[in-house]
């Protein structure tokens, strides 16, 4: 969704308010952050990590809050604008992540993980790696906030799916197409369970537009045993 409305800026015919595009961004994160911390507050805001940034819309307003913040992308072109768009005086910085994995950051490095929009656009192997990952990132007093749709919403949605996954390439074959999938709540909840995660709450979500039942999950380490004296 953020890279689509991002090239809309290249379309000479389509209005490109930049100023209400980063707005945006700042009263998601404050909601989102006011939400999570009236169930859990941070101890610390040193460092947070926003996966899927895009151009920087959620990055930016997350340095506002942390005092430093990892925007990740998959598309170098996504990451350029959001350098060039940079306006949070050095707090954030943008990386190009291709691998299917978060293996350029540190065990325990964020105070906060956020991510939304990114997760459903692609196949469920890679979203539960990244999952996974999110929680080796996380540092065991942080929060983990993601956003991940179940399933579609109706009568005879999986032939609905199906249908749209065979048909539509052959029906619009030059039509950019943008992937949806996602993971039931049980599938997500066992996934952070054996990961070590502890969910704080599962709240609706309606980011995945009205056809998807959608879930943003709020999550924290769970807390470790202390170690049986020798």
């Amino acid at each position: 969704m953020r890279a689509i409305l991002a090239r809309s800026e290249q379309k000479k015919d389509v209005p490109w308010d930049v100023e209400k595009f980063f707005q945006s961004g700042v009263f998601e994160i404050d909601a989102m952050l006011q939400y999570a911390e009236s169930i859990q507050p941070l101890r610390e805001k040193k460092c947070a990590l926003d996966f899927g940034c895009g151009v920087g819309r959620l990055t930016q307003a997350l340095a506002s809050h942390f005092e430093r913040v990892c925007g990740v992308d998959i598309s170098p072109a996504m990451i350029q604008h959001a350098r060039n768009y940079q306006g949070s005086e050095g707090r954030s910085e943008y990386l190009v992540n291709e691998t299917g994995d978060l293996r350029q950051f540190r065990d325990s490095q964020f105070d906060f993980v956020y991510s939304s929009i990114t997760l459903q656009h692609m196949p469920a192997r890679f979203a539960k790696k990244y999952i996974a990952e999110f929680l080796r990132v996380l540092n065991p007093a942080g929060l983990l906030l993601f956003q991940l749709p179940s399933h579609r919403k109706g009568n005879f949605a999986r032939v609905r799916t199906l249908a749209h996954e065979l048909f539509d390439p052959v029906l619009h074959p030059i039509t950019p197409r943008v992937m949806m999938s996602g993971l039931s709540k049980h599938e997500v909840i066992q996934l952070l369970t054996e990961h070590c995660g502890y969910v704080l709450d599962v709240a609706s979500d309606e980011s995945a537009g009205k056809d998807w039942e959608s879930f943003r999950y709020l999550v924290q380490k769970t807390p470790q045993s202390p170690a049986p004296s020798p």
